[in-house]
């Protein structure tokens, strides 16, 4: 009994984290390894706890000779490590998230460009804008570097479009210094921490971020010797932050490997 309930449970929340999966491609168009590795994951544990007699059919067809059986049990030990390092890896991802920036203090707010379109802030910039503005709000002595430049079909660079935001929502100018060369999340953080050095400002640092760049940006720093302490502002998820972010988080499984072995 325990084990039908328990089968019914994990077919049940994978088919809610397929259509979840499946959303932001269907309503935003948004395809990347995160949602069809999800996808691929929530139809085998389907096939797995909800087919569970089609399920065993194929497992003795595969024990049928001493070969189709290693095959199956070498799968059957990469989908348990793989299981492992999921949970794992999501855990550091949501506690780096956690690590906001302690009472009292003052580190430097580097935040992160994202796209903007041609009438203005995409709307993942502008969640950085105003994580930011709250951020600095908050901490009055704090300075922030502004990251990122100026793709080609962009009117002005990310960095010139979140001074712009931000001085029009309150912050004062001589807060904000502007980098706009950085391309990508190592140049914003290297090309940033250069002008952190050069203007003397505190070195310890607040990334301003989407929740679940924070771990992979950290270790972006960590690898170009930035040893100072490292905090998370996290962005505020909107209506399509909340419809992307189990896409966004499975692709940060295949991201934090990837750039631990650049």
């Amino acid at each position: 009994m325990f084990m039908k309930v328990f089968r019914s449970i994990i077919t049940v929340a994978s088919l809610f984290f397929l259509v979840w999966f499946i959303a932001p491609f269907v309503m935003l168009l948004v395809l990347n390894p995160g949602n069809i590795l999800g996808v691929l994951i929530c139809l085998f544990l389907i096939f797995r706890f909800g087919f569970e007699k089609n399920y065993n059919s194929v497992k003795e067809f595969f024990y049928r000779n001493k070969f189709s059986k290693f095959l199956w049990r070498f799968f059957s030990v990469i989908v348990a490590l793989f299981s492992v390092y999921a949970v794992v890896i999501s855990g550091f991802i949501v506690g780096f998230s956690l690590k906001a920036p302690v009472e009292n203090s003052s580190p430097t707010a580097v935040v992160l460009g994202a796209e903007v379109k041609p009438w203005g802030a995409s709307a993942l910039l502008q969640q950085r804008i105003d994580a930011a503005e709250q951020y600095l709000k908050a901490h009055p002595k704090a300075s922030a570097v502004l990251t990122g430049g100026q793709g080609a079909n962009e009117p002005v660079s990310e960095a010139q479009c979140m001074y712009e935001s931000l001085v029009k929502q309150g912050i004062s100018p001589e807060r904000l210094l502007i980098e706009d060369k950085a391309a990508n999340t190592k140049e914003n953080i290297e090309f940033s921490y250069r002008i952190i050095k050069d203007k003397n400002l505190n070195k310890n640092m607040a990334i301003v971020t989407d929740s679940y760049h924070q771990f992979r940006a950290r270790i972006i720093a960590e690898k170009q010797g930035i040893h100072s302490e490292i905090y998370a502002v996290n962005s505020h998820n909107n209506k399509t932050g909340i419809l992307c972010y189990p896409t966004m988080l499975v692709r940060e499984w295949i991201a934090i490997p990837v750039e631990l072995l650049k």
